[in-house]
């Protein structure tokens, strides 16, 4: 794709949408089925495309990229990858490698049924106990499953804000459960 001659004005804002909209009309697609498949959720790969635009058309001028799809590519998959970074830690800092969103086995022994339900009474606490912020940061996207951008929207926050308050809040609620005892990383 030859982006030479693209508008008046070095990097002007003009400039810099005509270097979007040319990469979102020939790769959109294809990077939306990229990302879905890296990603596994249809929702979290828009965003990412989405997040991806966003840095392109802020952070580089047109003048200055050589190989647009591959840069295209590469900023998407950095994106992604820290997506999946941050889930990973999510869900070992809240939920431990074994998954505490297992519904406990009727059918367990009765000293897990109790250590179980004594786990989900104290995360509850934990959640419970949270800076308002925090905690509304976290039930938004833990309980009632919402993405971060609607997070931010509903809040008037930064997507940036919310991953704060949310890497905060995660680092809470593990140091809080530790303090009763619980290594969410060894609960099963």
């Amino acid at each position: 794709m030859d982006t030479g001659d693209m508008g008046s004005g070095e990097g002007s804002p003009g400039r810099r949408e005509e270097l979007v909209e040319q990469l979102c009309r020939a790769h959109e697609a294809q990077l939306l089925h990229y990302l879905t498949r890296m990603l596994g959720q249809p929702e979290v790969a828009r965003e990412v495309v989405q997040d991806t635009y966003e840095r392109i058309h802020k952070f580089y001028k047109p003048e200055d990229v050589m190989f647009p799809r591959a840069m295209l590519f590469k900023i998407a998959t950095n994106f992604a990858l820290m997506r999946l970074r941050r889930a990973r830690l999510e869900s070992t800092l809240i939920t431990g490698s074994a998954g505490m969103e297992k519904v406990p086995d009727e059918a367990a022994p009765p000293d897990k049924r109790a250590m179980a339900e004594e786990v989900n009474q104290k995360l509850v606490q934990t959640i419970k106990e949270l800076n308002p912020n925090l905690r509304a940061v976290f039930v938004m996207a833990h309980v009632q499953g919402k993405a971060r951008k609607d997070i931010a929207a509903q809040l008037g926050i930064s997507l940036k804000r919310v991953d704060k308050r949310m890497t905060k809040a995660l680092r809470a609620c593990r140091e809080r459960m530790e303090s009763f005892g619980i290594d969410l990383l060894r609960v099963d």
